[in-house]
């Protein structure tokens, strides 16, 4: 039985082509980018390239595809590369446990991709991505903050520079406007304000994971709405893919 054939019934054999002949890389393993990463291969892109420095621990559980007690402290791209295989042995596959930064990029950024999906959660990491699938001319698709929120229905899709209540996003804007962008990054983000009920307990904020990246204060999350984070991700991926 072809494992695509619900795909080919609703989108047809000329689009299904598209997708399996499609090369997509996904930044960032986590909550938002496990689910995304989950649905391409679902959906049978032939190519991705998974990247992600860190490592599962405990607080991941609540949310992350990839985080379980049997995965607790492996490589999320090797885990993610694992269940891609058993999902679509087909896929072929790039894995890389690198961190993003400006020289990273340099050899993790490569004309062939059709589309590069961000689901970094680290500002400059993230700033960095943008620009640099923008100045080599790649379609990009951007996850803005997730956490804090609890409302699937809150969540939106448009340019970044006319996105509303989303305190990364602005973050994000700002900084991109510094080095010379002011519009066309597609992103996904949600208008609910965000909002943290209790304050984290230091046990609970996670290690520093080699020094990379900033220190942060852990944002309270639910499953559903990284989730569906993800899932808007891979939907306009694959919309670029077939359009």
């Amino acid at each position: 039985m072809n494992q695509f054939a619900r795909i080919e019934q609703l989108l047809g054999q000329a689009a299904v082509d598209k997708i399996k002949q499609a090369r997509v890389a996904v930044f960032g393993l986590g909550a938002v980018g496990s689910f995304a990463t989950e649905a391409l291969a679902r959906s049978g892109v032939g190519y991705l390239r998974l990247v992600d420095f860190d490592r599962v621990d405990a607080s991941n559980i609540n949310r992350q595809l990839y985080a379980l007690n049997s995965t607790i402290d492996k490589e999320k791209a090797e885990v993610a590369k694992a269940r891609v295989r058993d999902i679509n042995p087909a896929c072929e596959l790039s894995v890389h446990s690198a961190f993003v930064n400006a020289e990273s990029l340099t050899d993790l950024l490569s004309s062939d991709l059709d589309v590069v999906v961000d689901a970094i959660d680290g500002l400059n990491s993230k700033v960095n991505l943008i620009l640099g699938a923008k100045e080599r001319g790649l379609n990009l698709v951007s996850s803005m903050g997730a956490g804090g929120r609890t409302d699937p229905s809150m969540i939106r899709t448009g340019d970044l520079f006319k996105s509303k209540n989303c305190p990364l996003a602005r973050l994000v804007r700002q900084r991109l406007r510094r080095r010379g962008l002011e519009k066309g990054v597609h992103c996904v983000y949600s208008i609910e304000t965000p909002l943290n009920k209790q304050p984290y307990k230091e046990a609970d904020a996670g290690d520093a994971h080699e020094g990379l990246g900033r220190a942060r204060a852990p944002i309270g999350t639910v499953a559903w709405v990284p989730g569906c984070f993800g899932l808007t991700l891979a939907a306009e991926a694959v919309k670029l893919i077939t359009r």
